[in-house]
This record gives C-alpha cells, sequence and structure tokens, in this order.
C-alpha cells in the first residue's frame, strides 16, 4: 500500500488560502512566551523547560487550516520531534497526544519504558452519552508517572465544555482536560510546540506557571494569543494593531 505523502485536504486548501508572513520574533503576553514560526526552527534555540504537554499533528489525514497532515510525514515528525522534547526537558518529563491508529508504531519513536495514559472524555451524541479517551505518551528520565500525575487516567466531562470566540482549529482539545495535566506536574515551564488554539497556554497560566508555545499558522497563532490574554486578563495586541 502507497501512503500519501500529501493530505488531500491541504492541497485543496493550498491553492485557495493566501499565507501571512510569521511574526520575526517572540510574543510575551504575561507568564507566556509565543513564537509564530515553525517549531524546529525554534526548538533548538529555546532555553531549557520543566515539562512539556503538547497534541502533535497525528498524520490521519486532518484539515488543518495550512499544515499538510498527510500519512506520510508521521516518520519525519516523530524522528524530529521527540529527540528535541527529550533535549529541551532533559528527558522528561513529557506528555504527547496521539491516535490510536498509531498504536502500532509507538515503539518505535518514544523512548523505552514509556506508559500510556488514558485521557478519558464524557459526551453526547444526539440524546445519549457517549464515552471515548485518547492515549497521551507520557515520559521521563528525571521522574516517575506517579510523581507528576495523581494517576494513569482522568475522565473529561465534555457535555459542559465550550470555546470562546468559535475555534479555527479542527478538534481542539478539552481546556478541563489539559489543565489536569497542567495543574498535576510539578515544573513550573510549560512547553507546547504546537500551540494550536492555545489551550496548553491557558492551562499553564491558568495553573499559575510560565509557558512557551510555539504555532506555525497565523491565524491559529492569533486565536491562541487572544485566548492567553484573556486567560490572565490582559489585552492582546496583535501586528495588524487590533485586539
Amino acid at each position: 500500500m502507497t501512503i500519501p505523502a500529501v493530505n488531500p485536504f491541504y492541497a485543496s486548501r493550498r491553492l485557495r488560502r493566501r499565507q501571512s508572513p510569521l511574526l520575526p520574533g517572540p510574543v510575551v503576553i504575561g507568564r507566556a512566551t509565543l513564537y509564530n514560526a515553525d517549531c524546529f526552527d525554534i526548538l533548538p534555540t529555546l532555553d531549557p523547560v520543566d515539562a512539556a504537554i503538547t497534541d502533535p499533528p497525528y498524520c490521519i489525514g486532518f484539515a488543518y487550516r495550512s499544515y499538510d497532515d498527510a500519512p506520510g510525514r508521521y516518520h519525519d515528525l516523530m524522528t524530529r520531534l521527540v529527540p528535541e522534547l527529550v533535549r529541551v526537558t532533559g528527558d522528561g518529563p513529557c506528555f504527547v497526544w496521539q491516535s490510536l491508529l498509531r498504536a502500532g508504531l509507538w515503539h518505535r519513536y518514544f523512548p523505552t519504558g514509556f506508559h500510556i495514559i488514558a485521557a478519558c472524555k464524557l459526551y453526547r451524541t444526539q440524546a445519549r452519552r457517549a464515552f471515548g479517551w485518547d492515549p497521551v505518551i507520557f515520559w521521563s528520565g528525571r521522574s516517575r508517572l506517579h510523581q507528576e500525575l495523581p494517576c494513569n487516567w482522568h475522565l473529561t466531562d465534555l457535555r459542559t465544555e465550550r470555546y470562546p470566540h468559535r475555534s479555527p482549529v479542527p478538534s481542539p482539545k478539552a481546556l478541563t482536560q489539559v489543565r489536569y495535566f497542567c495543574d498535576a506536574v510539578r515544573g513550573q515551564t510549560i512547553l507546547d510546540p504546537f500551540l494550536g488554539s492555545g489551550t496548553t497556554g491557558v492551562a499553564a497560566v491558568l495553573a499559575g506557571k510560565r509557558f512557551v508555545g510555539i504555532e506555525q499558522d497565523p491565524v491559529y497563532f492569533a486565536y491562541a494569543c487572544r485566548r492567553i490574554a484573556e486567560a490572565q486578563g490582559l489585552a492582546w495586541e496583535g501586528p495588524n494593531g487590533r485586539t
């Protein structure tokens, strides 16, 4: 079977969307330092952080606005991402959301001895309650799982979860779910190299911690900046002069 090199959603959007220029330097909003750039350009330049909590692309064909989520990109993404996370965190703790569709490949990319955390969710479809879960990969050479989280699962009730200002990002993570990780981890500086809608950043600052986030899409980045600023009671003036 040939693994497609280009996601058809991405191919169609690329023809229609004109990309805005990336911002030349970091944006500092209270306790958050945010970069509108490709994470692989920024990660090698960062000072060490205490922990990473991130939801990277799964390479399963998501309709991102400007990222090619083609299945054929998974190997390259993971072989670049995992070593950078190990380096910048000093070998963890790291929490990386994944898709169960990739479960057969995790042993190739994540450090030996990694754990799987069940991020469980309760939601409603039509008139019925439904349950599901997302796997979160954990590893750390500096701590054990029980030292970072109270348990290896967490149930989030998504029936009351609402996103402000209508998120432009497909399938954003629930704030309550991510907040569980940000509240629990012992580190005081949290990194998310795939900022997306900014949920990890909001969760980190609400937990009273410092945050470093990276996002290459300018529309997602602007939305994330606005959310992270509002979470701290701050106004954010974007590059176009509007909040």
